[in-house]
């Protein structure tokens, strides 16, 4: 009787700590989600409108994906600055191989499997020729786009209707878009990874201290190249669900991705300097960013004001690491 009452009061003591670690990691940026969420519904009651939700989640679903692959490469306290290139390499690939009659499951697997190994010659030449990351990804920023660029001669490579591909893209299931399932189950594998996994303590580890981390017997090579690996593998999907959604592999998509990326993690909490953060806090990141922006398209602000916004958005979060790393 009595364990059985020490047991309860263990299970009541634990979630205030486990509510209590939540407001601790991100009661901030879910308050500001929150406020945020009120103001524009209060001027805007269409925002609170389930199709206008529906839609703010299933277009972020590139930054969903792009952020979840950048967690990983910032946690190990590095930067690509090559995503919005890679996908839309991605896309005009994956539109070359379906335009060839190429299965459309075979076409997926080989486009994340090319930016796989793109991603993996990132990590190869970081961390065995010891060049910054963001001297190497600014290079294959424009060697990615370049690529894109000469697969159709700098044109839009478009994607046949009746294609299943199509349907993979921009179908629903259960009246939920495909591609809020599929960004659930890439969360679902990248918090597996980061929490269960050898690799994934790895990559806290090299972020943290990556001197600390050979001492301790850990191949920063191989964590390296894993990192920049997945997190291209994941761009990749992005980028062929772009080109599903738009129905055309498009040379000039997805510019900027990478900066959205960026400040989606370190919204989230994942420090800027690598070895601190969780995947769940870059969910928190997008859909700050999402809401923002559909805030913004709601009051009719222009393009280049929502890009104003967003660069202070980045810039702000950037200090607001700093100074949460000091303290």
């Amino acid at each position: 009787m009595n364990k059985n009452t020490e047991n309860a009061g263990a299970v009541k003591t634990a979630r205030p700590n486990v509510m209590l670690q939540y407001m601790r990691s991100y009661g901030g940026i879910t308050v500001v989600l929150l406020v945020m969420i009120l103001f524009t519904s209060l001027l805007q009651p269409t925002f609170l409108r389930s199709s206008n939700l529906l839609g703010i989640l299933a277009n972020s679903n590139d930054i969903f994906l792009a952020g979840f692959g950048m967690t990983f490469v910032i946690l190990a306290g590095g930067i690509d600055l090559s995503q919005g290139s890679l996908a839309a390499m991605s896309g005009m690939v994956i539109a070359m191989l379906l335009s060839k009659g190429c299965n459309f499951v075979l076409a997926i697997l080989i486009t994340m499997a090319i930016g796989a190994l793109c991603g993996a010659i990132n990590g190869v030449i970081i961390s065995v020729a010891n060049v910054p990351p963001f001297v190497v990804t600014l290079g294959t920023m424009g060697i990615f786009r370049g690529i894109g660029m000469t697969l159709n001669s700098g044109y839009a490579l478009a994607i046949d209707m009746a294609n299943p591909f199509i349907e993979f893209t921009n179908g629903r299931l259960w009246g939920v878009p495909n591609v809020l399932i599929y960004v659930l189950i890439v969360f679902l594998i990248c918090h597996f990874i980061l929490r269960m996994t050898n690799v994934g303590r790895n990559v806290y580890a090299i972020g943290g201290n990556k001197e600390a981390a050979k001492l301790a017997g850990i191949s920063v090579v191989r964590t390296t190249v894993f990192t920049y690996a997945m997190c291209s593998a994941l761009v990749s999907l992005a980028g062929l669900i772009l080109a599903g959604r738009m129905y055309s592999g498009l040379p000039s998509a997805s510019i900027g991705l990478e900066t959205k990326a960026v400040a989606a993690v370190i919204l989230g909490g994942t420090s800027f300097t690598g070895g601190d953060g969780k995947i769940f806090g870059t969910i928190i990141g997008v859909l700050i960013l999402g809401v923002l922006t559909n805030s913004m398209v709601l009051f009719g602000l222009s393009s280049d004001i929502q890009e104003i916004v967003q660069g202070v958005i980045i810039i702000a979060a950037v200090i607001y690491d700093g100074l949460r790393k000091k303290s």
